[in-house]
């Protein structure tokens, strides 16, 4: 397929989703796997980014290697997530350090390099992918400051209830107001690849719900958006398996607490820019990431 015939919507995620797939699968498992990738014709800034994701995704998928402990927390996720009501915001730092007395996590350092963390019950907890972008992504022009439009903190949501905190089965789903703008829908087209690459790096660390986001996003597709011309056009340009994209620009955030998510579902945070010396903490997890730009973090917003 050539880099001209690269659909602009959620297609665009399949298509280098199932590269991406094959190309782990033949360096993490040499002995097993024996299909070769189906090349693409891609751009070289492209193929260079893809190539870089899943290096750094098998480097953690390997490291440590067998002759060591692999690097575990102990807390017991699945008890942590049931003792998490999902009307509770986490925001509350007196909550937050209750958490911590009544889930101690075992300090588990400072980590810089490529990794997986396990849970008490060997879940993959987190995946670790410092470096993963390779320097063309990390580096864009889309992300500068200057431009006014897309600063602050925004929230791209595909499909939320009009009536937010009173869900019900009558509300109509519509995309939220940050996205409803020509300046956000620019920015989605001329980020398609890079967030398609991120977006397709959740079929291999979460496959079965890479298959649910992208169902949802064709449901969307086929039914709601039909009679929604807002949404159908956001539509034409969304190219990921998630429905919501937090963009964050030179802001300070509070404690980040997803309630609608499940405690086996994963986010994915990535950092780009020019910046230097970000440390993202995990107190649950008792970690800090090294979090320069280039960092990509896939963890469950729900626990963490």
């Amino acid at each position: 397929m050539s880099i001209t015939s690269l659909p602009s919507d959620y297609q665009l995620s399949n298509h280098i989703a199932l590269y991406m797939r094959q190309q782990f699968c033949s360096e993490a498992f040499l002995e097993e796997y024996h299909q070769t990738p189906t090349p693409f014709d891609l751009h070289t800034d492209t193929t260079i980014g893809i190539c870089s994701i899943v290096s750094t995704m098998v480097d953690a998928y390997h490291n440590p290697d067998p002759d060591q402990h692999p690097v575990q927390s102990n807390v017991d996720l699945t008890r942590l997530e049931e003792s998490v009501s999902r009307n509770k915001s986490r925001l509350d730092l007196e909550q937050e350090d209750q958490f911590l007395i009544t889930y101690l996590p075992n300090a588990l350092g400072v980590l810089d390099h490529p990794t997986v963390i396990l849970g008490w019950d060997d879940v993959i907890a987190l995946w670790y992918l410092p470096n993963a972008l390779s320097q063309s992504t990390k580096n864009t022009d889309w992300f500068n400051q200057s431009n006014a439009h897309m600063a602050g903190c925004l929230e791209f949501a595909l499909a939320r209830h009009t009536m937010l905190g009173h869900e019900t089965w009558f509300d109509t789903l519509g995309i939220s107001k940050d996205l409803n703008t020509d300046a956000s829908l620019k920015w989605l087209q001329a980020m398609a690849i890079p967030n398609a690459m991120i977006s397709s790096a959740l079929s291999i660390i979460h496959p079965l719900l890479y298959k649910v986001g992208i169902q949802g996003i064709e449901k969307l597709k086929m039914e709601t958006a039909l009679n929604n011309s807002i949404m159908e056009r956001a539509l034409m340009v969304w190219p990921m398996a998630f429905t919501n994209i937090s963009l964050i620009s030179n802001r300070a955030c509070p404690l980040h607490h997803d309630p609608h998510l499940s405690g086996n579902w994963y986010n994915i945070t990535a950092n780009v820019g020019d910046h230097s010396s970000c440390i993202m903490s995990i107190l649950t997890l008792g970690v800090e990431l090294v979090y320069d730009p280039g960092t990509v973090v896939a963890l469950s917003g729900h626990l963490l």
